[in-house]
């Protein structure tokens, strides 16, 4: 993978980190996304079977000095149906059927994309194409017939009240606004759907609280920093619920 490009840089699986560039890829994780994320439980229950089940699935871009550059961290499951009817639970449901399958025994023919980060050290510099392009040569190594991702665009937070199917199509100076979106486009990805409910998170009022850090006495839908889309939450039964809306892309062989 990269081999043109390993006077500068290289790639490593999760098996191959040093304990060094562990301690980046924890660090760059924690840096890519805002806390409401960090506080799924989907993630807590299951992110500690993606490296045990999958570290070649798992893809660190590594410059000379031993610095992290980004990574792809992957899961490879199966899918018997057609990739337009991918579930709308998207993101939550993809790694715990990639966690299931591998303990079921059951043969993978789709590898999914549970994230794709650089490090903030190296953006703008084209390096998600090349984590993208290293994951769709593992899908190739690996025999499978797709590589489907439920994509987090980048810039969506500006936005919470838009629905994210009207957003995906948001164009300024005549191109698509989302960076993330536009760069899977621009690589051959495939739109697929919208997944409504694709990360799901819930909790009772303290624990909104403590996100929005500010008092909620009302019902109603709330604003957390870096949410997609509003937190809806009721006094009377102490909850609040966050549906996160991710959408479906495709790579094909």
């Amino acid at each position: 993978m990269g081999k043109e490009f390993k006077l500068d840089w290289n790639f490593q699986t999760y098996d191959q980190l040093s304990s060094s560039l562990i301690c980046q890829y924890e660090e760059t994780v924690k840096q890519a996304f805002p806390p409401i994320i960090q506080q799924s439980q989907v993630i807590q229950d299951y992110w500690p079977f993606i490296e045990k089940y999958f570290p070649k699935y798992q893809i660190f871009a590594i410059d000379r000095n031993e610095n992290l550059i980004g990574l792809a961290n992957t899961i490879p499951f199966h899918w018997g149906q057609l990739a337009a009817e991918l579930p709308n639970e998207g993101w939550d449901w993809m790694i715990q059927k990639g966690v299931k399958d591998f303990e079921n025994n059951r043969l993978p023919n789709y590898l999914g994309g549970l994230q794709i980060i650089v490090n903030k050290k190296y953006l703008n510099r084209g390096y998600s194409k090349y984590l993208i392009a290293a994951a769709k040569e593992l899908m190739n190594k690996n025999d499978l017939d797709h590589f489907a991702i439920p994509i987090r665009p980048t810039l969506k937070h500006e936005y919470p009240e838009m629905h994210m199917s009207e957003y995906m199509r948001f164009k300024k100076t005549d191109k698509i606004y989302d960076p993330w979106i536009r760069t899977h486009i621009n690589q051959g990805a495939k739109y697929i759907s919208i997944c409504e409910n694709s990360m799901n998170i819930k909790g009772d009022v303290k624990f909104w609280e403590s996100l929005s850090e500010k008092k909620i006495n009302s019902s109603g839908a709330y604003f957390i920093k870096g949410a997609l889309s509003p937190v809806h939450i009721s006094i009377e039964k102490d909850q609040g619920e966050y549906r996160e809306a991710n959408i479906w892309i495709c790579y094909e062989k």
